[in-house]
């Protein structure tokens, strides 16, 4: 089993963390100094997601290329950051925070320890900082385009349209990986819709799709200022879309 178990303690400095994490059942590895600059409630939260996803992903300590599944274990040490995993918290505010946790990850088992026995008298060498201005987007690569943000929305659709009949012990783990595969597959490309309803469902956004065309699948990525480039949903390629016309 893959084993993240992270604790964060609160300092003298109001928006400064120490987020103690470990990949073993007691032992700790290290220590996070994070520092939360974004003006938001229940900054040590932040910290403490914050943390968990550049432990994962940047820092890879329990593996690399890691998608969350059955076998992948995350122990926090707030209650709340599970509630943000199931898609149950009422804190909103958080949920950016916590976009790796219902996406990438979402299929990881999440438990909470709020006992500090496991790292009290640790003295690292070292501690490594963390500065956070704001949410982190969980993205894909689309063949073409480059970096694009997915929610849990997407994923819902994806598993929805495309994957019905796969064990639900498997559901997030399998749809990540194969909307992964499907969107830097070399066949995508551009395309453009015709027809009355084009872009209609996202008005007032810049609206791209995009063909693969092993799959004849459609990518819908939508990009404004404020949100960036994100992946809105994906369906059936249908007559509508065609090539991109040519530049004169």
């Amino acid at each position: 089993m893959n084993l993240l178990k992270t604790h964060t303690i609160a300092t003298a400095q109001a928006d400064t963390f120490l987020v103690y994490w470990t990949n073993s059942l007691m032992a700790p590895k290290g220590v996070l100094k994070v520092r939360v600059t974004a003006q938001l409630e229940d900054r040590h939260i932040a910290a403490e997601l914050a943390a968990m996803q550049h432990l994962l992903e940047e820092k890879c300590v329990i593996g690399r290329n890691l998608v969350g599944n059955a076998g992948t274990k995350l122990i926090v040490s707030r209650g709340a950051i599970r509630k943000l995993h199931h898609r149950q918290s009422d804190k909103a505010h958080l949920a950016p925070y916590a976009n790796f946790m219902t996406t990438r990850f979402a299929g990881c088992q999440v438990s909470v320890d709020a006992g500090k026995d496991w790292f009290t008298g640790f003295s690292p060498e070292a501690t490594d900082s963390l500065l956070v201005s704001g949410a982190r987007r969980e993205t894909v690569n689309v063949s073409g385009l480059g970096e694009v943000s997915v929610t849990q929305h997407v994923l819902d659709r994806f598993v929805t349209r495309f994957l019905p009949d796969i064990n639900p012990d498997k559901t997030a783990q399998t749809a990540w990986k194969k909307l992964v595969e499907l969107a830097s597959d070399p066949s995508v490309r551009e395309v453009a819709r015709s027809g009355l309803w084009a872009g209609i469902a996202h008005a007032g956004k810049n609206v791209r799709y995009f063909l693969n065309a092993k799959r004849k699948l459609i990518l819908v990525v939508t990009d404004n200022p404020r949100e960036g480039k994100r992946l809105v949903t994906t369906y059936q390629a249908t007559r509508h879309f065609h090539d991109m016309p040519k530049a004169a």
